[in-house]
């Protein structure tokens, strides 16, 4: 497989599992709509693994179902993903990272891929539209149309031969580049959700090196609509495994990682207020 998919899966009980089984029917109705769709569904919960298979045998994609219906936290998830394909699937050049509340039109991921295949990059994300309108990472704002074909169409007439800096989900790693740095580190992201994405962005500054001054990129060739924590948002504890993960991000990478992600981000308050608490025992 030139790439394999992967996603995290869990449909709530409150609010009503209707609404996220209408987000996932749209997403994987999406998904059906590229050539030789893989896509390696880690199951957290809502759903048992015979009823989330009958579900993905409706549409035009291959779907591997690994967990048992848990939520194990976020982290965990993608890495039991990871090291499935680096075990089943090792040829494969590329790996990517989507979400159940997203919209793809066809064949979002191709430009993604021919730009990796002649730039050296260890990841790149496509633009997004959010669920308020926002398009990422421009910070201006389009109408969200109102139907699902009308947002396909729309996706695919935003495309622009354009490189931007900045992070979105979904991404597309380099395979070869997320073994190099190991994925999620479990050990210090114990927290089922929170700073899962910065720590992957330092593996990748330091794979780079200091050198190359590294920052992730969007290519605006691609678009995807993604609500963006349309479901993590309304865990509850969600604000304690925040605070595991941001513990762990710290005692990963420390001080000096932080100010690395202050850069890029470009928010410094946010990761000087975590290095203050740390360093001077206010955790």
């Amino acid at each position: 497989m030139r790439i394999v998919h992967t996603m995290p899966l869990m449909i709530r009980s409150e609010p009503l599992n209707t609404e996220d089984l209408t987000m996932a029917y749209a997403c994987f109705e999406s998904l059906a709509l590229s050539d030789d769709v893989l896509v390696i569904i880690y199951n957290q919960g809502g759903l048992s693994n015979d009823q989330l298979n009958q579900i993905c045998s409706s549409y035009q994609f291959t779907a591997i179902i690994l967990g048992e219906g848990e939520n194990v936290g976020i982290a965990p998830a993608r890495q039991r993903c990871f090291e499935y394909i680096w075990k089943h699937y090792s040829d494969t050049a590329y790996i990517s990272e989507i979400h159940v509340d997203m919209v793809f039109p066809p064949n979002w991921h191709a430009p993604l891929i021919d730009y990796l295949d002649i730039n050296d990059e260890p990841m790149i994300s496509p633009g997004i539209i959010t669920i308020t309108g926002e398009l990422q990472p421009l910070g201006q704002y389009t109408t969200i149309p109102s139907t699902y074909r009308e947002l396909i169409t729309h996706l695919e007439s935003l495309s622009v031969e354009e490189i931007h800096k900045g992070f979105v989900h979904p991404v597309i790693h380099r395979a070869s580049a997320l073994r190099s740095v190991g994925g999620y580190d479990t050990q210090f992201l114990s927290g089922k959700q929170g700073y899962e994405d910065d720590s992957l962005l330092l593996g990748y500054v330091y794979y780079m090196g200091t050198k190359t001054s590294w920052r992730p990129k969007c290519y605006l060739k691609s678009w995807v609509y993604h609500a963006t924590m349309a479901q993590r948002m309304s865990l509850p504890d969600k604000y304690i495994d925040f605070a595991i993960n941001e513990k762990g991000l710290f005692q990963q990478y420390g001080a000096y990682g932080l100010k690395k992600l202050s850069e890029i981000h470009s928010n410094s308050d946010e990761f000087e207020t975590i290095i203050d608490r740390y360093i001077h025992g206010e955790d």
